[in-house]
């Protein structure tokens, strides 16, 4: 799976280039997986170095991926085990 930062996905919206954005959560973390149109599929990664991004808070993830232009995302809570309240 290849890596893509902020910028990238940003230019790749912007091209046409994203087919499908899914909040994929695994743990307590939520990662972004990118689906091109190419077919290759890609995970958002930081800003340095090819490291996934993780959001411990969902709607940090969702609020940046809207301001990337992304309309659309499907959330997937199928391997979520949120951490217990104190």
């Amino acid at each position: 799976m290849l890596s893509m930062n902020l910028e990238q996905l940003r230019a790749a919206v912007s091209a046409g280039g994203v087919a499908g954005i899914t909040l994929r959560a695994k743990g307590d973390s939520f990662f972004v997986e990118i689906a091109t149109r190419s077919g290759q599929d890609a995970m958002l990664a930081r800003v340095r170095g090819p490291e996934p991004r993780c959001f411990v808070n969902p709607r940090s993830g969702l609020g940046m991926l809207r301001e990337a232009g992304i309309v659309h995302v499907v959330v997937d809570l199928s391997q979520w085990e949120p951490l217990p309240k104190k």
